[in-house]
């Protein structure tokens, strides 16, 4: 597994000849929607498979897993361009094997909003064990449901994938008849536990917060259901024991300027793990760019860049790509910064999982690209199911 940085004059081809793999690879596992249009100081995620299969006539994906001793699941991760599916076609090149070293063994939460595509959770749905549906919020003490999951909740029991509810809640009081209802929602909806999200309890009223965790982690668990929350990195709230499971969120390309990766992601995740179980913890996996304060997706982002004849640097400290470009609002002109997470930070991000004994990674389902999800399919073996 290579992080390969475009240079000035550089395409697909002569890249691909290069790492000897063939253009093909590339464009399917950086997803690139046109691979003639590759700003300088983009990078790419170069995987050469040790064994590949060219599809026949007749073929079906069943029996090619059978054929080399593996399994559809694992062809569909390896394969991300199978979007989740069985479909195949003759003269297809399907990787079969990879040799890069594991980094051990990681897990993977994905979230699912009310305008993720379906297309885009078939796509993930072999890399996950749990998915987080975030389809509802607290009302008072009772739960409003924001759209309906059912599709979304279903398509991923059929996989075998653990399923939760995610509840947004703004309130800094935790009546005992909310967590009843919460845990009503859960069971009546079909989830495997909940997710719930209560920021502002964590910095105006912790204690309260954690109580509540305590006592609706012990009615959970009298129903099989488990209990998730979410803690910003830049408040460090700690929960302790009070749930199952967590997942730290860190950002920090929109901040001008940016600290090192050494003092951001490394400190904080390392101060997370001596002060808690960092094996009940995912560490989340941006896929934003911000342009100023306006968040866009990577994709959009090196659009960008390529449009407007920017080189995109890569900063070796913090890890972030960056650029700025000039963009005209009417008669108005504005001199505009473009950041997000650099390959080398994800990377890094997923080599601290290993390192800090974390669960695994978290992400949106509706952006993160697919070299994101390549790279940790590539590093890490993780628990899988097979239809």
């Amino acid at each position: 597994m290579i992080i390969h940085t475009v240079k000035s004059g550089e395409s697909i081809f002569n890249i691909a000849r290069k790492y000897s793999t063939s253009p093909q690879k590339i464009i399917e596992n950086n997803e690139l929607k046109n691979p003639d249009a590759l700003p300088v100081g983009k990078e790419l995620l170069i995987i050469t498979p040790t064994r590949t299969y060219t599809v026949r006539g007749r073929d079906e994906l069943e029996r090619i897993a059978e054929r080399f001793s593996t399994t559809k699941e694992t062809l569909r991760a390896y394969n991300p361009y199978l979007y989740g599916g069985d479909k195949i076609y003759p003269g297809q090149i399907l990787s079969i094997k990879h040799d890069a070293k594991k980094y051990g063994v990681a897990m993977a939460n994905g979230y699912f909003y009310k305008s993720t595509p379906m297309e885009r959770l078939s796509l993930a749905l072999p890399y996950l064990t749990h998915l987080t549906l975030s389809s509802a919020k607290r009302c008072g003490t009772g739960i409003k449901k924001l759209f309906d999951d059912g599709e979304a909740r279903e398509s991923a029991k059929k996989q075998g994938k653990i399923t939760l509810l995610r509840v947004y809640d703004e309130g800094t009081d935790f009546p005992e008849e909310y967590g009843e209802r919460l845990i009503s929602e859960a069971l009546n909806g079909g989830y495997d536990g909940i997710t719930l999200v209560a920021h502002n309890a964590a910095k105006a009223n912790h204690g309260a917060l954690e109580e509540f965790l305590i006592r609706l982690k012990r009615r959970a668990m009298e129903n099989n259901l488990i209990i998730y929350t979410e803690i910003d990195c830049n408040d460090m709230v700690h929960l302790r024991d009070a749930t199952d499971g967590a997942i730290l969120f860190y950002e920090k390309a929109h901040l001008d300027p940016a600290p090192s990766f050494a003092e951001g992601e490394r400190a904080f995740m390392t101060d997370y793990a001596e002060e808690n179980e960092a094996y009940k913890a995912y560490i989340d996996i941006s896929s934003s760019a911000y342009m100023d304060d306006e968040e866009i997706t990577k994709a959009e982002a090196e659009s960008i860049a390529y449009s407007a004849r920017k080189e995109i640097t890569n900063d070796e400290n913090t890890l972030l790509s960056s650029f700025s470009y000039t963009r005209y609002l009417g008669a108005k002109k504005n001199e505009v910064r473009v950041a997000y997470e650099s390959m080398k930070n994800i990377k890094a991000k997923l080599e601290l999982v290993s390192w800090l004994g974390f669960m695994g990674i978290s992400f949106d389902i509706g952006k993160i690209p697919v070299e994101h999800l390549m790279m940790f399919e590539v590093m890490f073996n993780h628990p899988k199911t097979e239809l």
